[in-house]
């Protein structure tokens, strides 16, 4: 099955679906067949982001009024793109009719890439939990604000309390210094290994970068701008380390994971 990372944060408006977004393009442009399953049911934002308006979404596959291989939208450098509805919408990973038909097509579908990259929802929800913790790793973005840092640090614990053999990176995201976010990581990695006795990897920061915003405007990934600006160049080093882990031959799958766990009824 594929490597699998999960983009998450505490809170909304820390960039979180656009570092996902743009994590994904810079691991497929190095050649690895990849998707980006956007799991921020209801408040989907990665057709948006592309310009993009596709005719299914991830939740009309789970209900099985679509198969996954319609639903996916190709993206820039070959990546496929399973989106989310942005109807402002609640709905998860519950499933609707057909269901044993829907995971053999969601598992068959994830097993035609090598990454997968999950932009989960923001916060505690359930169906963010899963989404992160269904994933060999998990990408923890803040940004120097007392509320992004404190929302991450309940997001870090929940998601530690659900099994602590959980691989947790944290990036910092807008800073405006290496100064700042490594105050920031100093600080975070103190927290965790003081009250939760975890470690916690640091994964660099991505600067405060005006063409971040611009892209945005324009409905382009910041990844695909030429010259790359420093953002960019911080998402390419993301993509070498994330895209460079070994597919696995354990894992049971992610679509797997988390539609069993919500068979189980999880919290």
């Amino acid at each position: 099955m594929p490597s699998v990372v999960a983009v998450t944060s505490g809170k909304g408006g820390v960039g979180k679906s656009c570092i996902a977004l743009n994590l994904a393009i810079a691991v497929a442009r190095h050649g690895r067949r990849t998707l980006l399953v956007d799991a921020d049911f209801g408040l989907g934002s990665s057709a948006l982001l592309m310009g993009s308006a596709p005719e299914y979404n991830l939740e009309d596959v789970l209900l099985g009024h679509s198969k996954a291989a319609e639903a996916a939208i190709p993206g820039p450098e070959g990546l496929q793109v399973l989106a989310s509805a942005s109807d402002g919408g609640n709905a998860g990973w519950d499933l609707g009719i057909g269901v044993e038909e829907v995971r053999v097509d969601l598992s068959g579908f994830e097993a035609n890439f090598e990454m997968i990259v999950v932009d989960t929802g923001a916060g505690l929800a359930s169906k963010t939990v899963d989404s992160a913790a269904a994933a060999e790793r998990i990408l923890l973005v803040a940004t120097p604000e007392p509320a992004a840092i404190a929302d991450a640090y309940a997001t870090m614990k929940s998601l530690l309390g659900r099994s602590m053999a959980l691989e947790i990176h944290l990036l910092v995201n807008m800073a405006e210094s290496r100064r700042e976010a490594e105050d920031l990581q100093e600080k975070f990695a103190e927290l965790a290994i003081r009250f939760i006795g975890a470690q916690i990897d640091n994964r660099g920061y991505i600067p405060l970068d005006r063409y971040v915003r611009e892209a945005a405007k324009r409905q382009m990934p910041f990844a695909q701008m030429d010259p790359p600006s420093p953002a960019a160049d911080a998402v390419e080093e993301l993509a070498r380390y994330f895209g460079g882990m070994p597919v696995s031959n354990e894992s049971p799958g992610f679509f797997n994971q988390v539609l069993g766990w919500r068979d189980a009824g999880s919290d």
